[in-house]
């Protein structure tokens, strides 16, 4: 849970006003650990350390967290992307 919250923190910190500019890679690697907490955490869920109502509705956050990122990671102007984004996920 403790990561969640720091992800979403950091994304938070990431799309405000005064950050303009990150490298594709930290990005990347931003959905990369999105993508690793939502294992995580359903591991949690079959341990019995979550409800599935909690499990799903932490699932839906870290998706729509997912996306946001990777829409903006879409944006990026071409010479900070990367080829392909699929390495991301």
């Amino acid at each position: 849970m403790k990561k969640i919250i720091m992800t979403i923190g950091a994304f938070v910190l990431m799309s405000s006003s005064s950050n303009k500019s990150y490298p594709s890679d930290q990005l990347c690697f931003a959905m990369l650990n999105l993508h690793q907490i939502k294992i995580e955490m359903w591991e949690d869920f079959k341990n019995g350390k979550l409800t599935e109502s909690q499990a799903e509705n932490w699932s839906e956050l870290l998706e729509e967290t997912f996306v946001f990122i990777e829409d903006y990671y879409k944006h990026l102007p071409n010479n900070t992307t990367v080829d392909n984004i699929n390495t991301c996920r």
